[in-house]
């Protein structure tokens, strides 16, 4: 298995330094695909995480080269307490443009990166959220090709938000899709409802599938019709999920507050408590 680690840059004197001959594809163009969770996890969940990725890879073109059982012992192996969070890259190596056509039919050779970083610091209140008229390239593939959502992120933390809900404009209304980095559940009259990834065009993420098992052993009704903006302020709850941050509350969006009913909350509280044990 090709396992690599990236320093920072070196602070040695020019003469001193080693320059690289090139750089890989994934690296230069944002070619590549990956998957964040943060440990420990079950086998099954990390399992989850990695037919993912495969998925991912698939769809991009990207040979998978690298054993299951492999990949987890690493990930305990490398785990630490006070770094939680990992990472796993799997990047396009080739050196050009010219470089797609030399092995156009076959699955282009890669390489995995992993690497670990703390959990960041999270608001205790409600999330709010900035609406923004934006949809990812390829939205159901956790690429890396982000520079334009990252960027739309950015600004609406610079404007006071903590994260975007991306939106796609049509003629009659606005249906949510997704924040940056993660799916959105509103919550209303006991049902369930959020965005259909391959219909809409957002992520499937690991932690929304496993909310939406958890609902369906709790015998909560999902609704996955297309969802707009105006239905989602009207839910009295709404919340945000990812694989690190697992289940989040929201407290506005654009300003407006969300007005959380005991009902919702306590439906929230019982997903969040089933998908973190």
């Amino acid at each position: 298995m090709h396992w690599e680690l990236f320093s920072p840059l070196t602070t040695e004197a020019p003469e001193s330094a080693t320059a690289l001959t090139a750089l890989p594809e994934g690296l230069l163009y944002g070619y590549s695909v990956y998957t964040t969770l943060k440990m420990p996890l079950s086998e099954q969940v990390i399992d989850l995480h990695l037919q993912r990725l495969k998925k991912d890879c698939k769809a991009l073109g990207l040979s998978w080269r690298f054993a299951d059982h492999q990949i987890l012992g690493q990930l305990k192996t490398l785990f630490q307490p006070n770094r939680p969070v990992f990472r796993l890259t799997v990047l396009a190596e080739v050196e050009g443009y010219a470089a797609f056509y030399d092995h156009a039919g076959q699955a282009l050779p890669t390489r995995l990166i992993v690497s670990t970083r703390e959990t960041g610091t999270e608001t205790q209140t409600g999330l709010r959220l900035k609406v923004t008229p934006h949809q990812r390239p390829l939205p159901t593939v956790k690429h890396g090709a982000m520079a334009e959502t990252i960027l739309h992120r950015r600004q609406a933390l610079q404007a006071g938000f903590d994260d975007i809900l991306l939106m796609r404009e049509n003629p009659e209304q606005r249906l949510v899709l997704e924040t940056s980095t993660g799916n959105v559940f509103g919550i209303r009259d006991g049902v369930l409802r959020t965005s259909d990834p391959v219909r809409d065009g957002c992520l499937p993420g690991i932690t929304r599938h496993r909310i939406l098992e958890a609902a369906q052993a709790m015998r909560v009704p999902v609704d996955t019709s297309p969802l707009s903006l105006t239905e989602l302020l009207d839910c009295p709850g709404v919340f945000v999920s990812n694989a690190v941050s697992g289940i989040r509350k929201v407290g506005c969006i654009d300003g407006q507050i969300i007005a959380w009913q005991p009902s919702a909350q306590r439906l929230m509280d019982s997903l969040s408590h089933t998908v973190n044990t």
